[in-house]
């Protein structure tokens, strides 16, 4: 048998699982795929019939919860059921025997302290049996059946008594009571009450509207968000730029559209036709095309031949995904960014509003006219606390994106609202030091371990800011902590065996890659770091089938490529290593490193005119590489230009005298 451990141990496994669930959830996945609803008949002899089909209870809308009470009062039972998709709220009315059901329901009346007498047990017997029901609260996953209990009847069933345990143990019977309807008993009073049901009836429903009524379009945000800054090219009108935070001090309408749009553009055209309503309202339109950037001469094109007059931007890539990440995380139920999709602004730059859809100029004018009363969408205000937005979840979600500006913009509101938790402080850790911004980071860390010395994920990042300015042994101590924690956390074990790495102990470094490895099979990164070690070893067949597997999970980056071009040079696979090293300049085209790597083949390969061409490409890139100059100074060298080789050679010394590389390439061609 499995025991708990003695000391609590986190895992990381564990808690990105549950993370990546409730992603799912919210995505609109299910727990239960598509299995329909089971609604089952009881025979009386210990079997049952499936009645799924038949009462119409076999929905495959996911069903969480029910709840069986007499809604019409005619004595059977009705359903509330509620679902996770479709239709969320469903009553199902019982008729399957209409007009011979008969049935006893029974309410208790308990003291004052539990007047619904829960926790009470209610029996009652007939000519042919006896029957219990108990009173309880909570009766099922977030539901709560009626507090009544319900007797059906057979046709020629005769009831004989009533007996009630109430909560507190004392034992009542009740002789005589009526043969169908509804009763109340009350404690200690020994009588039955009649009580009245209410009279069934048809339930009618309300005939479908084909479009929202005045004041249901779009959705209020209980609590207002910054809208994602950002500064894009203009479209329309004046030439130049246009920079969002720049156009505070009023009421801002940004609308997300495209070409390909059909509603889009009946939306621009209304905008225009009432533009003067909506400027007089004070609203500046920003109206920013999600089209391609390849694209831009239609939207130019669409721009001419609507008239628009308004402000039309082109978004780049960054600010299309900024907002599609927000639109997610705005709702429960995430979605993509519906085109078109508009977000209200303040005049202080926050989103107000969200309209999913098209949106009528006068529903625009008419929300501002609402005003910025502080329960919108509700009168009045609030009497106990306001809600609170989870920047901090919003904050993350940006940060994992790399849209470091919008991660920092939400941090910030989240401190604002006086957030200092743990987990945000070593979340906006992680984006001050993408900034740059270490001393500030590890001072958010400290405070953060201070709080929650358990948070391995901050003592991790608190180790390699100590690793960077060299106070390693501190840094050992947080991550053996750490370890002593959650001993199979990948990413400590891994930073742990950089430093034995850094420190030569390569048999120690490949020990704690290993249980990285095994501890996170599925990251490419801590991969990439047992490769390392590996080729360290000398181990290149290993190092390169643990490159490889990098590959595979997705670590598709320069540096890789330039692992794997290095190892197969090294193993005598020239073609190999070539295929690698162009991977890697495709991967970064804006690094000079590929393009050396390239260049030191050619010269080796004696292809001096190839390896010329790489380190120009390599000089545009970076034109004060000291390598590129070092290698240029060889090619001149290797086509017998000596004296234009001395020559290179000493400029390369005068820029950088303390190149020893440079002083014994200028010797050997004295």
């Amino acid at each position: 048998m499995s025991q708990s451990p003695l000391q609590a141990q986190g895992s990381k496994d564990y808690a990105d699982a549950w993370r990546a669930i409730n992603i799912l959830i919210r995505s609109d996945g299910t727990w239960s795929g598509r299995e329909r609803n089971l609604c089952f008949r009881n025979r009386g002899d210990g079997t049952f019939d499936d009645f799924s089909f038949l009462t119409g209870l076999d929905l495959d809308a996911d069903g969480r919860a029910f709840v069986p009470l007499d809604l019409d009062g005619d004595g059977d039972q009705d359903l509330i059921l509620k679902n996770r998709n479709g239709r969320q709220l469903r009553a199902f009315r019982n008729d399957m025997r209409p007009g011979r059901t008969r049935s006893l329901t029974v309410r208790l009346q308990g003291t004052s302290s539990n007047r619904d007498g829960v926790g009470g047990r209610v029996w009652l017997t007939t000519d042919r049996r006896t029957l219990m029901r108990e009173i309880v609260s909570g009766s099922g996953y977030l539901s709560q059946r009626s507090r009544v209990a319900t007797f059906g009847l057979g046709s020629e069933e005769s009831v004989r008594s009533v007996r009630v345990r109430w909560p507190l143990g004392a034992v009542e019977a009740f002789d005589d009571p009526p043969q169908d309807g509804s009763i109340v008993l009350v404690e200690g009073e020994g009588a039955v009450r009649p009580a009245s049901l209410p009279q069934a009836g048809p339930i009618e429903s309300e005939p479908a509207r084909s479009g929202p009524s005045a004041g249901e379009s779009g959705t209020w945000l209980a609590r207002p968000v910054p809208a994602p800054d950002f500064t894009l090219d203009r479209i329309s009108g004046q030439a130049g730029q246009v920079r969002l935070s720049g156009q505070r001090g009023g009421p801002v309408l940004l609308n997300f559209w495209a070409t390909w749009c059909p509603p889009c553009r009946s939306e621009l055209t209304l905008f225009q036709s009432q533009l003067g309503k909506l400027r007089s309202a004070g609203v500046k339109i920003l109206a920013v095309s999600v089209d391609e950037r390849s694209q831009s001469a239609a939207v130019k094109t669409l721009t001419a031949e609507l008239g628009l007059s308004y402000t039309v931007l082109l978004a780049d890539a960054k600010t299309a995904e900024a907002y599609s990440v927000l639109n997610e995380r705005l709702f429960d139920r995430r979605r993509a960014l519906a085109i078109p999709t508009s977000f209200l602004l303040d005049g202080e730059g926050r989103i107000v509003k969200v309209y999913r859809g098209e949106v009528e100029p006068d529903q625009i004018v008419a929300d501002l006219e609402a005003g910025a009363g502080e329960a919108l969408p509700f009168a009045g205000r609030w009497v106990k606390s306001q809600p609170r937005r989870d920047f901090q979840e919003l904050a993350s979600a940006f940060a994992e994106r790399g849209l470091g500006t919008a991660a920092r913009a939400m941090f910030d509101e989240a401190l604002a609202q006086g957030d200092r938790s743990p987990l945000l402080l070593n979340n906006l850790a992680g984006a001050l030091i993408a900034d740059g911004e270490v001393e500030r980071a590890e001072a958010f860390l400290r405070e953060a371990l201070a709080a929650a010395p358990g948070l391995t994920d901050a003592k991790v990042n608190l180790a390699s800011l100590l690793v960077r300015r060299g106070a390693v042994g501190e840094a050992e101590s947080q991550l053996e902590q750490a370890l002593a924690q959650q001993p199979r956390d990948g990413q400590a074990l891994s930073a742990l065996g950089y430093i034995r790495f850094s420190q030569g102990r390569l048999d120690a470094a490949e020990g704690l890659f290993r249980r990285a490895v095994e501890a996170q099979p599925e990251d490419p990164r801590l991969r990439e770091n047992l490769g390392a070690a590996l080729a360290s070893r000398g181990d290149s067949e290993e190092a390169l089938r643990q490159y490889e597997l990098a590959l595979q999970l997705g670590r598709d980056t320069a540096e890789i490529y330039i692992s794997l071009g290095v190892l197969h040079m090294q193993s005598g696979n020239p073609d190999q290593a070539v295929e690698a090293f162009l991977s890697a300049a495709e991967a970064d085209p804006e690094s000079p490193v590929p393009q050396l790597y390239l260049a030191r083949y050619q010269l080796q390969a004696g292809n001096i005119a190839q390896a010329q061409d790489r380190i120009q490409r390599a000089k545009q890139l970076a034109p004060n590489n000291l390598e590129a100059a070092l290698l240029h100074v060889q090619a001149l060298a290797l086509q017998g230009r000596t004296a234009a080789a001395k020559s290179a050679a000493q400029e390369v010394l005068r820029r950088y005298p303390q190149s020893e590389e440079a002083k014994r390439l200028l010797e050997s061609l004295q």
